[in-house]
């Protein structure tokens, strides 16, 4: 048994993995007093859980998915979880539980489970976009898989400020963070819950202001996907993070905005689009594989 965690955006999962099976699984959404002190209370959240799965389990690994760049298991640089910038997870975990322990990009793991296991197993060449509250990316050939940062290729001039620090970042039009915030400003809607903005989209999506909110998401998203079609001519585009969760409500609009209009150079060779096989949970599997 291993135990995989995803250290993300807007809350931290951790699941005992046997081979690609979640045996068990435990979500904590960071609410408003996590986040005041969030460097010390998630690693003090990670001690208390592993030790509670210890008692059970006998684990042999530990793998750590993380938004950032990451070198020699140290968190370098994160837009969107600067307070976590210089913590080696490896070395505090590893001396605590005398277990081995790996930190690698969540772009990186997600696509890794996929390729493995899931959506891409049948593809030889592709890109893996992991979109939550911002926007990861690996490309791979054969079984060559790479980090590409296509979350912060800007794709408007003079844009939104990223976190980033540069304007017009795809990430900043294209994430489901952006898409959450818009259905929010006009619902009245409180709950930040994934479920509770995708039942609202569902319910109302043929409302003119909603169906407003979508189609300009989509166009955005586009503009974005378009130029990683453009770059790597994928036989093949996956899609995990939070996004898999709104197939119904995005994928049509983005496959036939993408065939309507000229927005890459080859249109005769447009990729399959695929969901993710484990949706939010591939950062946790492929962190147990390396």
């Amino acid at each position: 048994m291993k135990i995989g965690i995803d250290i993300g955006g807007s809350h931290i999962a951790i699941a005992i993995v046997k081979r690609e099976t979640i045996i068990e699984k435990i979500e904590y959404p960071y609410d408003i007093e996590f986040r005041k002190q969030i460097r010390e209370n998630i690693i003090k959240y990670l001690k208390d859980r592993i030790s509670d799965i210890l008692k059970e389990y006998k684990i042999e690994k530990i793998g750590i998915s993380l938004a950032g760049y990451i070198k020699e298991n140290t968190l370098l640089v994160s837009p969107n979880l600067p307070e976590l910038e210089g913590i080696n997870f490896a070395d505090i975990l590893s001396s605590e539980f005398s277990i081995p322990v790996n930190v690698n990009i969540d772009s990186l793991c997600a696509g890794k489970a996929e390729k493995k296991y899931g959506c891409l197993k049948s593809y030889e060449n592709g890109v893996f976009l992991v979109i939550g509250t911002g926007i990861g990316a690996v490309s791979f050939h054969g079984n060559n898989m790479y980090v590409n940062e296509y979350g912060h290729m800007v794709i408007k001039r003079d844009g939104k400020l990223c976190r980033c620090g540069k304007k017009g970042c795809f990430e900043t039009y294209g994430s489901m963070k952006i898409l959450k915030e818009n259905t929010k400003s006009i619902s009245g809607i409180t709950d930040n819950s994934g479920e509770t903005i995708r039942a609202y989209l569902r319910q109302n999506k043929e409302k003119p202001e909603i169906s407003e909110i979508i189609n300009q998401y989509v166009d955005d998203f586009c503009m974005g996907l378009s130029n990683i079609i453009d770059i790597n001519s994928p036989n093949v585009i996956g899609f995990g993070g939070s996004f898999s969760y709104y197939e119904d409500i995005l994928l049509d609009r983005i496959r036939n905005k993408l065939n309507n209009e000229i927005l890459f150079i080859d249109k005769k060779r447009m990729p399959d689009f695929v969901m993710g096989k484990f949706r939010n949970d591939a950062g946790m599997i492929g962190a147990t594989l390396f």
